[in-house]
């Protein structure tokens, strides 16, 4: 298993289905993710003693797709696309132990109601494997954001999907 803190056991107070199994290395994502990577799981164990998280898996039914392109590829298409990295949100955990490579979010502005977040993990295929939910808006509604209000699952995916074949990236769905 590796650490989720290079060395440090701080994995071993994470649920079982939140220890990655298996990582991309550091350098095939952004500083932003690598502190979050760092962080994260250390700020969970805190934030769970007050029944909070910044650290939880990623929902299967959030998937939208696998992109054929680098991480680095498919961040220059989410920045086209008007997406933002999105440094605050959880780090997701993937059911096989991969972390999350990436947070993006997309708003109509920047105080929208609602926003599109959607979360990438870089998979052994030199591909992408992308999940998104629509959701609150945390600039606007942080608390309702927190505890999930409003989230939307199947709107999200669809949005999404919606946007990577009006912005002409394939999408490939397989087994997760």
């Amino acid at each position: 298993m590796v650490s989720l803190t290079e060395g440090t056991d701080t994995d071993l107070f994470l649920p079982p289905t939140l220890r990655p199994m298996e990582t991309p290395p550091t350098d095939s994502v952004d500083a932003i993710t690598r502190v979050r990577r760092r962080a994260y799981p250390r700020l969970h164990r805190l934030a769970e003693r007050f029944g909070g998280y910044v650290a939880c898996p990623i929902h299967p039914a959030e998937y939208v797709g696998t992109v054929d392109r680098t991480l680095g590829a498919f961040g220059a298409e989410l920045r086209r696309m008007a997406f933002r990295p999105e440094p605050i949100a959880a780090l997701k955990y993937h059911h096989d132990g991969r972390q999350s490579a990436g947070s993006w979010v997309r708003r109509r502005s920047l105080f929208a109601p609602k926003q599109l977040h959607v979360t990438v993990f870089v998979n052994d295929a030199r591909g992408v494997d992308t999940y998104a939910h629509w959701e609150d808006s945390w600039l606007r509604h942080p608390i309702k954001h927190y505890r999930a209000h409003g989230w939307d699952t199947g709107g999200g995916v669809d949005r999404m999907r919606s946007l990577l074949a009006h912005h002409g990236v394939p999408v490939t769905e397989r087994t997760i």
